[in-house]
Formats: structure tokens, sequence, C-alpha cells
């Protein structure tokens, strides 16, 4: 009796796997057993390094996928603005008030001497030799406000924003991906 008993558990260990008998393994550690590919084998496996894994997944490289975006140009937005012309005064002499002398460059006689001579000259000896100033009370000559130009007017353009040309970006759609195992350990 006790050697049918000794043959039945040798018939209950025995297993087929893929064709060959394997005595004595249990039928889950016969999976174990198997060597872990990534591909075909991906679970329930042994990798080389001795770790027992419940996946074992290989995943190829994948390239990067990217797209073209291209940008039209764009012209500049610009404002003008108009500066003015600036002008200036100046006295320009119109005619000769109480004596009615003017001379050949245009001024008017500024001073009257006690003899009764006229001086274009009001500083420091004016009339020296003609018994001095008579301070007869003035103006001695009209003249009018005549404006001129000091800077002409003039436009300028100012660029708010600036120009630009025509350009083509590479946008990343999805990186690329270096291959990898996708694993699990067992517990």
């Amino acid at each position: 009796m006790i050697r049918v008993k000794a043959v039945i558990s040798a018939i209950i260990a025995t297993a087929t796997i893929g064709g060959s008998i394997v005595y004595g393994i249990s039928l889950d550690e016969q999976k174990w057993n198997r060597a872990c590919d990534g591909k075909e084998i991906t679970s329930t496996c042994t990798a080389d390094d001795g770790v027992r894994y419940t996946k074992y997944v290989y995943h190829e490289a994948v390239d990067e996928v990217t797209k073209e975006v291209k940008h039209p140009a764009k012209a500049a937005v610009t404002h003008t603005v108009h500066h003015p012309a600036v002008y200036g005064t100046r006295q320009v002499v119109t005619g000769c008030v109480r004596t009615n002398i003017k001379y050949k460059n245009g001024t008017c006689a500024l001073s009257r001497c006690r003899d009764g001579m006229y001086s274009g000259s009001t500083g420091w000896g004016t009339c020296n030799y003609h018994g001095g100033v008579w301070y007869g009370g003035g103006p001695w000559y009209s003249y009018k406000e005549e404006r001129y130009v000091v800077t002409p007017a003039w436009d300028e353009t100012i660029v708010d924003v600036p120009a630009k040309k025509a350009w083509t970006e590479v946008v990343v759609v999805s990186p690329a991906i270096d291959a990898y195992y996708e694993k699990v350990a067992a517990k």
C-alpha cells in the first residue's frame, strides 16, 4: 500500500509543459521557471537577474514626432507724431522816431548830443566832443516784432511693434521614448 501511494504521488507531481515532462515540480513552480524575454513571455516569469515578475514587457523605442508651423510675416505697427515749427521773435526797426535819421545799415540815431548832433551809440563816450548826451527822452526808433523759424515743423514715425519676417517653428508633438522594460515584480 505504501508503494502504491508513492507511485500515485509521483504521477500527481508529473506535469507536461510544452511537450516535455518535468518530474517533482508543481505547475506553479514550472511557470516561474520560464525565462522572461519581454516579447513572447511577458508574465509570470523569472528574469536573468533571478527576480520573479508578474509583468515583464519590452517596449521598443519610439521616434520623436514633430510638425512645422509656419508663421507669416507681420508689418510693423507705427504711428506718426507731428512736431510743429518752433518760432523765435526779433525786433526789426521800422522807422526812426523824433529824428527821422536813419543810417545806411538801417539803424536809427539812438542818442542826441547837446550841440544838436546825433549818434548811433548809447555807451560810454557817446557825444564826447559834442557837449555830452541830451536826455530829452526817447524812444528814438520804432520797431515791430518779426517771427522767424528756429526749428522747422517735422513728422516723426514711431514704431510701436517692429516688423517680423516670416519664420517656421518646429513643434514637438510627442517626444522620443527610449526602449525600456515595463516590470512588475512578484510579491
